[in-house]
């Protein structure tokens, strides 16, 4: 098995070596994702002002109405944006592998939004302590540490990478902009990675550069992304497992 200082040491040079090419893709994971993120913020921003509307029997163009309306909208676009956000993603093509950057795509203004009421929140812990004394701390202790603990709230960018070497098998989704990666032996720079294009001319284009650079890497042309699980590889895999 490989080391941990080997596998640094890989890493490392994988940063610096020069980039041969680069690309970013911004979307959710995978082509139908979309319609399956936005029906998910239909039903959980519209369940709350929907059950309001039943419980309340309000009419139709009332203030009811209208207030139920606006905080459907809002629960709508908050779970979509915030909640179950699309990524940013930069590629970076080497001739050692692939390593990219990930970043949640939620507007800057919704940061600065969470950090406003972090703030106000501390100031009403603050206010709450002077007024009611030391009982206060009971309940606003655990909101104060939260609110202090989000008045940090940034951007988060993960970063990862691809380890490639002669054994690496690519798994090219056909009607999808996804190429999957992943590496035979278990004892290996074990990895089982997607890598996103934003078209599908981008992802024929990074798949000739892979050619390039890797001139004997096996790619497997697959309809669905589970039928590269049918592959002899993973069988192979399983049966070491069970020895």
């Amino acid at each position: 098995m490989i080391s941990n200082e080997t596998v640094e040491r890989l890493e490392g040079q994988l940063y610096t070596d020069r980039v041969e090419y680069n690309w970013e893709q911004v979307g959710p994971d995978g082509n139908y994702s979309p319609i399956v993120r936005w029906a998910l913020s239909l039903m959980i921003g519209l369940f709350l002002p929907t059950f309001l509307m039943i419980v309340s029997d309000a009419s139709w163009w009332s203030a009811a109405f209208w207030f139920c309306f606006t905080l459907a909208v809002m629960g709508v676009l908050i779970t979509r944006y915030l909640f179950i956000p699309d990524k940013h993603r930069y590629y970076y093509l080497t001739s050692m592998g692939i390593h990219y950057t990930e970043k949640d795509m939620i507007p800057d203004v919704a940061y600065q939004v969470v950090r406003g009421f972090a703030w106000v929140g501390i100031v009403v812990c603050v206010i709450a302590v002077f007024v009611l004394g030391p009982l206060a701390f009971v309940g606003a202790g655990g909101f104060a540490l939260m609110s202090f603990g989000m008045t940090n709230f940034r951007p988060n960018v993960n970063h990862s990478y691809i380890l490639m070497d002669e054994r690496t098998i690519l798994f090219d989704l056909i009607n999808d902009n996804v190429l999957s990666f992943t590496i035979p032996e278990k004892d290996n720079l074990e990895y089982k990675r997607r890598v996103y294009t934003q078209t599908y001319e981008e992802k024929l284009t990074v798949v000739n550069h892979l050619y390039t650079l890797f001139p004997n890497l096996e790619v497997i042309k697959i309809n669905r992304a589970n039928d590269q699980y049918k592959h002899p590889i993973y069988q192979q895999e399983e049966e070491s497992a069970t020895e």
